[in-house]
């Protein structure tokens, strides 16, 4: 794809791992550069990477309202269209992180009546607005290679004496995207470091870095001898991209994010959990009940469960409690 040709709210979402509803917010903050082409509403690739260079330097609060129909979301692609979204002034409730998975439980918080808005950051970063104050909740995936496990760790030790409760939302595989056929044949985590394989890194902050950064330290590899560790790309496609276009050897990420782009094929190396941190506050009571409601109900499994290649049958479980 050319930096200049257009893209629609679906292709931009697929690109950011981001829900449709929120490209429509971004547009209409204008935070994302946009086009009516027509009726239909249109972005280019250079102004989508201009905006993603935004967000790692500034990481900016995105409110998120009700999503779209399918419908109207697929027939119409003009903010006029779209479902109206309000100031984040005055938001009782924010949801920081950057999976979809967050996406979707805020707009099915604001459709239940419930005001909730969007901070949009990676996992470490997410956590460490929970623990601010800046957050009320932080949608999460960190493993920790000492206890091979996720999030929890992280939770106690990013948020040291906070009282939250941590709900399970689902599992998925991390891994290598390596272009197709794996010319390189990296298959282990020890072939990162091999002379001639280029990495395309992920921001510090995000679940993926924290990975690639455990795998390193459990092996007491120096990080800097890897050629590319230093790069930090904010979205996972951008990276995937380059990866794709032969600019790097290898990206670290999951399946879902090589959605549409093609050349590459994935090497499953962790499986890892993605989790919703919630703090327990008198304020955040009301909007802790009315999310143990939407997780056990059908509608928000089964728009979790659209998120596949995923595992999400322990969607709901009350994983730590502090």
């Amino acid at each position: 794809m050319r930096s200049d040709d257009f893209m629609n709210a679906e292709d931009v979402a697929r690109y950011l791992n981001l829900g449709k509803n929120t490209v429509y917010q971004l547009a209409k903050t204008g935070k994302l550069a946009s086009y009516h082409v027509g009726r239909k509403l249109k972005f280019t690739l250079e102004d989508v990477e201009a905006y993603v260079s935004s967000i790692h330097h500034a990481p900016g609060a995105v409110p998120v309202h009700a999503p779209l129909s399918v419908d109207a979301a697929e027939s119409e692609e003009s903010l006029s269209e779209a479902a109206s979204f309000g100031d984040l002034d005055g938001v009782p409730f924010v949801i920081a992180g950057d999976d979809t998975a967050a996406d979707i439980l805020a707009g099915a918080m604001n459709s239940s009546g419930m005001p909730t808005a969007r901070k949009v950051c990676g996992s470490y970063t997410a956590l460490v607005h929970l623990y601010a104050g800046e957050a009320d909740a932080a949608v999460v995936h960190l493993y920790d290679q000492a206890s091979n496990s996720c999030n929890v760790p992280y939770v106690r030790n990013l948020a040291p004496g906070a009282s939250v409760v941590v709900f399970r939302l689902y599992s998925r595989s991390q891994g290598f995207i390596v272009r197709s056929g794996n010319p390189k044949n990296i298959t282990t985590w020890g072939a990162l470091l091999r002379d001639g394989v280029k990495l395309a890194n992920r921001s510090k902050g995000s679940g993926s870095r924290v990975l690639l950064d455990e795998k390193l330290r459990a092996m007491e590899a120096r990080a800097e001898t890897i050629e590319g560790y230093d790069s930090h790309y904010a979205v996972g496609g951008t990276a995937i991209r380059h990866v794709a276009s032969g600019v790097a050897d290898v990206a670290i990420g999951n399946e879902r994010e090589m959605h549409g782009i093609s050349g590459v094929q994935f090497v499953p190396m962790q499986t890892e959990w993605i989790d919703l941190v919630v703090r327990k506050t008198p304020e955040s009571r009301p909007a802790i009940k009315r999310l143990k409601e939407l997780v056990a109900s059908e509608r928000l499994q089964q728009d979790i469960a659209s998120l596949k290649p995923i595992d999400a049958s322990k969607l709901g479980a009350i994983v730590y409690e502090s």
